[in-house]
């Protein structure tokens, strides 16, 4: 065995077993980092630039091992100049693996991982994920409905430069307000309790974060949506006049979509995200699973769904107005409930 292969093998019998690693070790890696395979990372930041080329959009499996390496690292307390030193690397190399803008030979996640103390969870996942074929389709389970503690979505959510939804059962997530978010997770299934506070206050925190990325935002929500759904007048009214408000702020285009109007093909919501220098991705939520797309193909037909959506969908003011009148209704039932608190809750207006 030569002395690169077991330096690596001294990294992972460390980390596996949880122990820091040793000087004898740190040597070998740096040295393995830099010469023991042909054209490393270091190497490939060494070469002259012969022609300006074009950019090489990132994958959505490069930008979230990126971020996971980037969040790893910052726990430990390092600076991207520390993991740089430590490793033989140039910084920009650092900088640009953490954003997903560089590949990176085989068994360069495992020994980044090693020096920025991953744990051996952490290391198992990651070398599994890097592992994977980045083939444009990417599968995270989750727990029901609850898709936001996925890195990945984090990753879209904060890193894109606009965002597009379309949802035929729920009002869109980056939209819900609390006590939307908590009726809508117990439909689902989570039982209340610390664990729901939690996934409440995580889905309210990821929309604090996504409103800093340049937008627009484009939401395409259901007119069934707000007509039917089983949620208490007073939590139905706070939303409505959420999205009311939400509407005229310049970067959220939201449109509602008449009852009338179904995709055959789409029965669950989805979201197209798009980037300069990422590949366009669309996220396919199903109950328990999410679906990560970036083929062409794939994105070329929910683009065609998102083209007849907005075909029918009504505009920006006409949805204001629309928005205005059921908020008018809504006020008249709950005033209307606040006299006679006898009236069942399954009671409902007429359409307007």
């Amino acid at each position: 065995m030569t002395g690169a292969k077991q330096a690596d093998t001294a990294v992972t019998h460390d980390i596996s077993a949880g122990r820091p690693l040793s000087l004898a070790v740190t040597a070998p890696v740096t040295a393995h980092a830099l010469a023991g395979r042909p054209a490393s990372l270091n190497d490939l930041e060494q070469e002259p630039v012969k022609a300006k080329k074009t950019p090489q959009l990132s994958t959505a499996k490069q930008r979230e091992l990126g971020a996971e390496l980037r969040r790893i690292r910052m726990r430990a307390g390092y600076l991207a100049t520390d993991m740089s030193r430590m490793l033989g690397w140039p910084a920009s190399t650092i900088s640009r693996l953490e954003s997903g803008l560089r590949s990176y030979q085989a068994g360069d996640i495992a020994i980044y991982l090693a020096r920025a103390k991953a744990t051996p969870q952490e290391l198992d996942d990651l070398v599994a994920l890097d592992r994977h074929p980045d083939d444009g389709y990417q599968v995270r389970s989750h727990p029901t409905g609850f898709p936001d503690d996925l890195p990945l979505i984090t990753v879209l959510d904060t890193g894109s430069q606009s965002i597009t939804t379309y949802d035929r059962v729920d009002i869109p997530r980056q939209l819900q307000i609390e006590p939307y978010v908590r009726e809508a997770l117990t439909r689902n299934g989570h039982g209340d309790g610390p664990a729901l506070d939690i996934a409440v206050r995580t889905r309210l925190a990821s929309q604090a974060a996504s409103l800093r990325i340049p937008g627009p935002f484009t939401f395409y929500l259901h007119e069934t949506t707000l007509l039917a759904r089983p949620e208490e007048p007073s939590v139905k009214h706070e939303q409505v006049l959420h999205l009311l408000i939400t509407s005229s702020l310049p970067r959220h285009h939201i449109h509602l979509v008449p009852d009338h109007f179904a995709l055959s093909s789409l029965h669950t919501g989805f979201a197209l995200y798009l980037h300069d220098q990422h590949l366009p991705l669309v996220h396919h939520q199903q109950p328990t699973t999410s679906l990560f797309l970036e083929n062409d193909d794939d994105v070329a037909f929910y683009e065609g769904q998102l083209e007849r959506i907005a075909r029918e969908a009504l505009t920006r003011q006409q949805t204001r107005d629309w928005l205005m009148r059921h908020l008018a209704e809504l006020e008249l039932e709950l005033d209307h409930r606040h006299r006679e608190p006898g009236i069942s809750r399954s009671d409902r207006l007429p359409r307007s």
